[in-house]
């Protein structure tokens, strides 16, 4: 007795696609999704400029070598603008902040922008035969088992094939040791009195400046400057433990 009850079954390991493979080669393929033979995800993220379902980083708006870490949605509020509540560590602070899709946080302080895969990936097409003529899936798979299972009972179904995917080159921020340094560009010169949260500083002022690896100092103000940037004023901790730098307005705060 037949097993199969007459059913013609296909082994896709033992499939010939050297032909189906120089016919892909030669036509425009269009790929436009890819998808993975696992079920659907338990959540589901909004979607826009940022695919907030997909690997994202947080960064300073006004800097963006100021890259935050293991950044993560803590919820998303149905019907806000914001809805995307995302918890993210600024060096050892801990920061909560709301996103839309565009990528812009809610006091215009942070950004979010999707992680480029790092790697080579390699996916699998479904190739499909028509008489002579051969064509391809639009969806990607992650395993040639998968594709077989979708497709193994389509009659144009002829193999899969392997789709390798480049990894993207990403450039790498050089090292600094702090996320406020930058060259004192030969201004010699204060530029007065500067409004900066709330308080009219000028040279000689003491504030409190908070810095990444150094916590919350008390900081004499040496200088200011006309500048369009977020870095007026030129400051130095009162530790006598670090050279003066240019700080960022937001990280000013009074001297209590």
């Amino acid at each position: 007795m037949d097993p199969t009850m007459g059913e013609t079954t296909f082994d896709p390991s033992a499939a010939d696609v050297s032909e189906s493979a120089a016919v892909v080669q030669a036509m425009d393929v269009g790929v436009i999704t890819t998808t993975s033979p696992a079920t659907a995800p338990e959540t589901s993220y909004p979607v826009g400029n940022v695919d907030f379902n997909k690997p994202f980083e947080v960064f300073d708006a006004n800097a963006e070598d100021v890259r935050h870490t293991n950044a993560k949605i803590l919820t998303v509020l149905a019907g806000n603008s914001y809805p995307v509540v995302v918890v993210s560590h600024d060096g050892s602070e801990e920061v909560v902040t709301q996103f839309d899709t565009d990528g812009d946080s809610l006091d215009g302080e942070l950004k979010v922008e999707n992680v480029a895969p790092a790697i080579e990936q390699t996916k699998f097409v479904a190739i499909f035969k028509h008489g002579r003529s051969f064509g391809a899936g639009e969806v990607l798979y992650d395993t040639a088992a998968a594709v077989f299972d979708a497709f193994r009972h389509n009659g144009s179904f002829f193999a899969t094939l392997p789709v390798t995917i480049p990894a993207i080159k990403q450039e790498i921020p050089p090292v600094v040791v702090s996320d406020e340094e930058d060259e004192d560009e030969g201004e010699t010169v204060d530029a007065g009195p500067k409004y900066i949260n709330g308080m009219t500083l000028k040279a000689g002022d003491k504030v409190r400046s908070y810095r990444r690896n150094r916590g919350s100092r008390t900081c004499t103000v040496i200088k200011t400057r006309h500048h369009p940037s977020h870095k007026q004023l030129f400051i130095k901790a009162d530790n006598g433990q670090e050279e003066p730098y240019w700080a960022l307005n937001k990280n000013i705060s009074p001297n209590y």
